[in-house]
């Protein structure tokens, strides 16, 4: 080994070191070019999140405005709808009062004539003059609404 100098394998060894350095070079080379890759790739879909984020906050403001529409469409008919039960409840103790009154009516009226006025004719539509038995032809009342009419049938249905 004495023909080789110090200086001669000091060389060899720096060689490979540096054969070793370009080896590690080129591998960190492909590893640096895929992570360039994989950050481009990580900024687009940063930037696609970005957009969907956009998207949603919009579809969600569009969500409030339509829920406060509805919202007040909704107050507007339950308003509406409470106006109409207030009145129907007024007509109903209306109609029962009239009701009680009509039926009251119609006990002291059926009570002052005697039973055998309207033995034949439970509505009480024809009077007995006492002189024939024939009833006269004459038409019942003509009544101004349907409900009248049947209210009418009822109470004579009652007696």
């Amino acid at each position: 080994m004495n023909h080789i100098s110090v200086d001669f394998l000091l060389d060899l060894f720096l060689v490979g070191l540096l054969l070793a350095t370009i080896g590690y070079c080129a591998i960190l080379n492909k590893r640096l070019k895929s992570m360039r890759g994989a950050h481009q790739e990580l900024r687009e879909l940063s930037a696609a999140f970005d957009q969907a984020i956009v998207r949603s906050r919009l579809g969600v403001d569009e969500l409030k405005v339509a829920a406060e529409g509805a919202g007040k469409n909704i107050k507007a008919e339950i308003g509406q709808a409470q106006e109409l039960i207030e009145e129907l409840q007024l007509i109903n103790a209306s109609s029962t009062r009239i009701a009680d009154r009509l039926q009251s009516s119609v006990q002291t009226t059926s009570a002052s004539i005697p039973k055998a006025a309207y033995a034949d004719d439970p509505a009480g539509l024809f009077e007995d003059d006492g002189f024939s038995e024939e009833k006269p032809t004459e038409e019942p009342r003509a009544f101004r609404t349907e409900a009248e009419k049947e209210l009418f049938e009822m109470l004579s249905k009652a007696n």
